[in-house]
């Protein structure tokens, strides 16, 4: 078989047919609630008159789109050292141990292979969540921008349009950005995978924070604060409102910085631009600031449980910092970033 009909075939396989069982099976609903994904043809973006928001109808169309790319434009194709290509061999030797019983020196796994293995996991779980939390903001944005007739430069207006617009679209440059880091990988782009979080722990705190993970987390450990609160004063909310911004500002910032190379649980190469100059982990820091700063009216409501809660939620964060600087300390140049930069989340502090 043709190397380029072979990566065409092995990459439908492994990208597309997960997404396609998503598109159709009704449990994978409760992973993408607010989005009527699930009751359309998967080639939605692609082949109709209109737009239909589905997040895993455009990531297939993309993967269609790939596999047209290889056919028409990719040359020199060394499949063996293709990231989807080591993770059919990873897998095919992970059955042929589970399912024939083949001695295991002969299903050994590479190094190569168990990155790939892993970083597949990182694309299922977190490539179809990030482009849907863009829609879901960009859809934000809109209902915001189509409900307002009269655009005042009052306080009320502030606070009730303008913050929130701010907001929407901050988040949605930092989902594009995550968006596009877990679904390319090119040595063009100076973004491919180096390794991959090897252990359950760095795995469990991560995946805590988002998803159909998040509601649980929720449940357990009690639900995030809001964007912004009502601390009581129109003009100390605003205030607030102002820090809050400034606070996920940063948190945006350090998606900039990381550009092609941001995802989860990878090292791509190590980032010490922007506000990576100055802390090792500004976007965990800034988001819990924001976040603790939000609490504060909540104290009033719910007492010490609110002060617990948030605490549990920094202790999440927190431990992902340090699963993540475990991870990164086995590569040399975070060994020498780490010198350079020696605060983990608050400059001359911490």
């Amino acid at each position: 078989m043709k190397p380029k009909i072979k990566l065409i075939i092995l990459t439908l396989l492994l990208y597309g047919l997960p997404i396609y069982i998503l598109s159709i099976f009704p449990f994978a609903e409760r992973l993408y609630p607010d989005y009527e994904s699930f009751q359309s043809t998967i080639f939605n973006f692609l082949f109709h008159g209109t737009i239909v928001i589905s997040p895993l109808g455009i990531i297939f169309d993309l993967i269609l789109l790939y596999c047209v790319f290889i056919l028409l434009f990719k040359k020199n194709i060394e499949i063996e050292k293709e990231r989807v290509y080591l993770i059919y061999s990873g897998i095919k030797k992970i059955l042929s141990f589970v399912l024939i019983n083949k001695l295991k020196k002969e299903t050994s796994i590479s190094k190569e292979e168990k990155v790939s293995l892993l970083f597949y996991m990182v694309k299922i779980f977190w490539a179809p969540m990030m482009v849907m939390v863009t829609m879901r903001n960009c859809q934000a944005l809109f209902n915001l921008y189509h409900k307002y007739t009269i655009w005042n430069f009052d306080r009320p207006s502030l606070l009730n349009l303008y913050f929130p617009l701010y907001m929407a679209a901050i988040i949605i440059l930092d989902t594009t950005i995550f968006s596009f880091g877990y679904l390319f990988e090119s040595p063009k782009l100076k973004n491919v995978v180096k390794s991959v979080e090897p252990t359950a722990l760095g795995w469990i705190f991560a995946i805590l924070c988002y998803g159909p993970t998040l509601d649980l987390s929720i449940k357990l450990f009690g639900p995030l604060p809001p964007d912004f609160s009502n601390f009581g004063n129109i003009n100390l909310n605003i205030l607030t409102g102002l820090l809050s911004l400034i606070l996920f500002s940063i948190y945006v910032w350090a998606s900039v910085a990381l550009g092609f190379k941001a995802s989860n649980l990878t090292n791509r190469g190590i980032v010490s631009k922007g506000p990576y100059k100055y802390v090792r982990h500004p976007a965990y820091s800034s988001k819990n600031l924001s976040w603790w700063l939000m609490t504060i009216p909540l104290i009033k409501i719910f007492g010490i449980c609110a002060i617990i809660n948030m605490a549990v939620w920094s202790f999440i964060y927190f431990m992902r910092a340090l699963t993540e600087e475990r991870h990164l300390s086995a590569d040399p140049d975070y060994i020498d970033y780490m010198k350079k930069v020696k605060y983990m989340f608050i400059p001359g502090v911490f």
